[in-house]
């Protein structure tokens, strides 16, 4: 009686075991993206470099040189990359990219939604001229 009743609990075991195994998988596998977590909570966040050459104080032509040209721009001389993804992560969207003097100021990754705003309610402040008389 006892050998049955083992033979019957050994295989319920293994299998709470396996599906225990792959619980714990596709939660870690989730979890572990922190970058789309918090992209898909607030909308967009801050990068500090996007590729390898472009980050906080990159001349803008530099950024031109190494994403190429933007996809489109913003009336307050802010540049948008479509499409973009981090490194690593399942975080994808916009990456925009802020300029103060001919370098970049800011470089954030941002939603569909947050670029939607973005271009409902543009800055007031005039484009950014890169080259002066």
């Amino acid at each position: 009686m006892k050998s049955q009743l083992t033979s019957l609990l050994r295989p319920l075991a293994l299998s709470a075991v396996v599906s225990l195994l792959a619980l714990t998988a596709s939660a870690r596998g989730q979890g572990t993206d922190r970058a789309a977590q918090l992209l898909s909570l607030q909308g967009s966040i801050p990068l500090k470099t996007f590729g390898d050459y472009v980050a906080v104080g990159t001349y803008a032509i530099q950024v031109s040189v190494k994403l190429g040209e933007p996809n489109s721009r913003l009336p307050d001389g802010s540049w948008l990359y479509d499409h973009r993804r981090i490194a690593d992560s399942n975080a994808e969207g916009t990456v925009v990219v802020r300029f103060n003097a001919g370098r970049v100021s800011s470089l954030s990754l941002a939603t569909p939604a947050t670029v939607a705003r973005l271009r409902a309610t543009p800055d007031q402040k005039a484009p950014e001229r890169l080259a002066r008389r």
